[in-house]
């Protein structure tokens, strides 16, 4: 055995080389010595130290011990015990960390429900203010806030549990501040399917109201979140009709109708400004047909009026539009006096304009000339006759060759 190791390590030197030898030693010797018997012994360790009050360093060595470790019994009582020693270290987010593991690797050998449940007092925890200290010497650096995190992972693996409902109001609030707004709306809505009737539902039917509200105000292009707010606003008045906010539901759905409707009227406007009366129809009708009671539906209404007397009858056809025609006055366009001389692509881009030629407009308007035109005349035809000259030199040595 030792003679294969040895013929091993010569042909991993020659073929890697010396620089990342040790990288592959280590993992061979991690290999070699992954057993029970040293797990064991750093799982002996760690009890001395935890009962020492040493809970970090007693987490360590377990976490070690896992590693180590080949059973995978030894494997879940190691991280079992890294958690009850975070928890007593009061590093409640390495213990989150331990019983996501448990939970992932060995589900069948713990108790699920006591391990979820302390993921949610862990999760309360850090939401009342608690987080971990990074050094435990220097008490005052603390690591990143993880609530969201645990809450999520809670609701994961337990999303009908007591305290579930509670949970995912916080869970909603805090997305909403951090400007997430689809996250909260998706757990305003699990809350009145998952506890239907409780206290933690009617609230969150109530901030859904409000949330898309906002939402729909800000900035809605295809008006999904404004029938979005509508279906919110029905299902409340239809769930809590005798509740204290409904005034301001009521208050709420009107704005948002208004809205609605002044958008749909916008379109058929556009359509009827455009010459199609048939598609400005069908908005217009759907304004007053489904939206009556807003501001909009009048001048929708005086709009659709409009239309109808714009339409011909003719005997035996149905009913035809006439679209506005405008008269447009044409003119005979008066003959160039001035030709031009020299075009903008012509002059090296000097020129804006075609500069025209001045000789002739002296010739057929003499007393229209004036000192400007005749000396832009002179330096165009100046410049006309040096490209003329150039233009001969490259000929003449074009024929030389």
């Amino acid at each position: 055995m030792l003679q294969i190791i040895t013929n091993g390590l010569e042909l991993m030197f020659r073929e890697v080389g010396y620089k990342r030898i040790w990288l592959l030693l280590m993992m061979l010797s991690l290999s070699l010595g992954a057993t029970d018997q040293e797990a064991n012994e750093l799982f002996a360790e760690g009890r001395a130290l935890e009962k020492k009050g040493s809970y970090s360093s007693a987490a360590s060595d377990y976490m070690d011990a896992r590693l180590m470790a080949d059973s995978a019994v030894l494997k879940g009582n190691a991280l079992i015990a890294a958690a009850r020693a975070y928890r007593k270290a009061q590093l409640y987010g390495d213990e989150f960390d331990c019983l996501k593991k448990l939970v992932a690797e060995h589900i069948n050998g713990i108790n699920f429900t006591k391990v979820v449940d302390r993921m949610y007092k862990i999760g309360d925890l850090f939401f009342e203010g608690h987080r971990d200290v990074a050094v435990s010497w220097l008490p005052f650096i603390k690591k990143e806030d993880r609530t969201l995190e645990i809450y999520e992972a809670a609701l994961k693996y337990a999303p009908c549990a007591e305290q579930a409902g509670d949970v995912r109001l916080r869970v909603a609030r805090m997305y909403i501040d951090e400007q997430k707004p689809e996250e909260a709306i998706r757990h305003l809505r699990e809350i009145p399917k998952l506890h239907p009737g409780t206290e933690s539902a009617k609230y969150a039917m109530l901030e859904l109201c409000d949330l898309l509200l906002q939402v729909s105000e800000r900035g809605d292009g295809d008006g999904s979140y404004s029938r979005q707010a509508l279906e919110s606003f029905e299902n409340y008045l239809k769930e809590y009709p005798d509740s204290p906010e409904v005034p301001w539901v009521m208050k709420a759905r009107e704005k948002v109708r208004n809205r609605i409707a002044r958008r749909i009227h916008s379109v058929g406007e556009y359509y009827y400004r455009s010459g199609k009366p048939d598609l400005a129809e069908k908005y217009l009708a759907d304004v007053v047909k489904n939206y009556s009671n807003t501001n909009q539906a009048a001048a929708s209404e005086n709009l659709l009026a409009r239309i109808d007397k714009e339409y011909e009858i003719l005997p035996g056809q149905e009913q035809r539009y006439v679209p506005y025609k405008e008269n447009i006055k044409t003119g005979s366009i008066t003959p160039e006096a001035h030709p031009i001389l020299i075009t903008p692509e012509e002059s090296d881009n000097r020129w804006l304009l075609p500069i025209r030629n001045l000789r002739t407009s002296l010739v057929e308007n003499p007393g229209n000339v004036t000192e400007k035109e005749k000396e832009v005349y002179r330096e165009v035809k100046a410049e006309k006759e040096k490209q003329n000259s150039q233009k001969t030199e490259d000929a003449q040595q074009n024929d030389m060759y």
